[in-house]
């Protein structure tokens, strides 16, 4: 992997979890804080900027998926696949009694 695709996904990374963090606590107060002001901002300018964020979000979340694509289908074929029966011991399928 390139070291500039590993700052990409860095940089994505990083910023969902800012957003996320963001989101979740400014839906809190626009859910909890019933006023017009809350904490000295008015209530329609942190509305937008919830809903900005949350548009940011859905754009990063793409591509997210998309530069982690191969771990994703990976994980995805991992899903699907049957596990085995291990049958098979330590001791090369051989039960000792003691």
């Amino acid at each position: 992997m390139k070291k500039s695709t590993l700052k990409v996904k860095a940089i994505v990374s990083s910023l969902l979890l800012l957003l996320l963090l963001f989101l979740a606590f400014s839906g809190a107060l626009l859910y909890f804080g019933k006023t017009g002001l809350i904490w000295g901002i008015a209530r329609h300018a942190l509305r937008n900027a919830h809903t900005a964020a949350a548009a940011v979000i859905c754009v990063l979340a793409a591509a997210h998926i998309f530069l982690n694509r191969r771990l994703y289908l990976r994980e995805l074929s991992a899903l699907s696949r049957r596990k085995t029966d291990k049958t098979e011991t330590s001791t090369g399928g051989q039960d000792e009694k003691r």
